[in-house]
């Protein structure tokens, strides 16, 4: 009898001992197979089809116009001349050089202080030129026709041919013949397919979407 006992218990304590032999190889088995994955494995299943998958990035934001400075102080000198607009608002949108009104193709900026003049999108600078009336002039073009002038700088950081990307420095603010006070200033226009629009009217768009 005592035999017999003998024998059911070593029979259980085996297949105990089988059973935490065989957890142990199993959670050994999923461990390294894990760390194989996480390391990069290149040869794992998952990570060829993770690779091959293509999954949608999250938050991704729409790129749109900016202003073409930076700076907290700047505002509107002489704002675009509008056709549309009421008389009194064509009447402060002219600008007065050697006794002659002419309507104002962009905004004016200003600010006493000194501020960095942007880019209003990503685009490809077309040219920096010099202009008696109007200073250091930049001239940028961007997606689907549209071309931006960057007048009245003290200084330029890009050259003809550049790339530049929204919101990079590109020149900071400086004077023009037009208007004397103040002594920072910015003059920026923006061409629509060869013909001057009102700058307003784009800001906080997609240009590549603009028809």
């Amino acid at each position: 009898m005592k035999r017999k006992i003998y024998i059911k218990n070593g029979l259980l304590v085996g297949i105990l001992i089988i059973s935490v032999i065989a957890i142990i190889g199993a959670t050994s088995y999923v461990a390294e197979s894990y760390l194989s994955i996480m390391s990069g494995d290149i040869n794992s299943y998952v990570l060829r089809d993770m690779a091959s998958s293509s999954l949608p990035v999250a938050n991704e934001v729409e790129k749109k116009t900016v202003l073409p400075y930076n700076g907290e102080n700047v505002k509107i000198i002489t704002d675009y001349y509008d056709f549309k607009a009421s008389t009194e608002e064509q009447e402060k949108s002219l600008i007065l050089y050697e006794n002659t009104y002419m309507p104002n193709t962009g905004i004016l900026y200003g600010s006493d202080e000194l501020f960095d003049v942007v880019s209003i999108y990503d685009g490809k600078v077309k040219d920096v030129t010099e202009d008696d009336v109007f200073g250091t002039i930049v001239e940028i073009e961007y997606a689907n026709n549209f071309l931006c002038k960057y007048s009245s700088l003290s200084s330029v950081e890009v050259a003809a041919g550049d790339e530049v990307a929204s919101g990079e420095i590109i020149g900071h603010s400086g004077k023009n013949k037009i208007v004397s006070n103040p002594q920072n200033m910015l003059l920026f226009e923006l061409i629509y397919n060869g013909v001057n629009v009102n700058p307003k009217e784009y800001f906080d768009k997609n240009l590549e979407e603009m028809r």
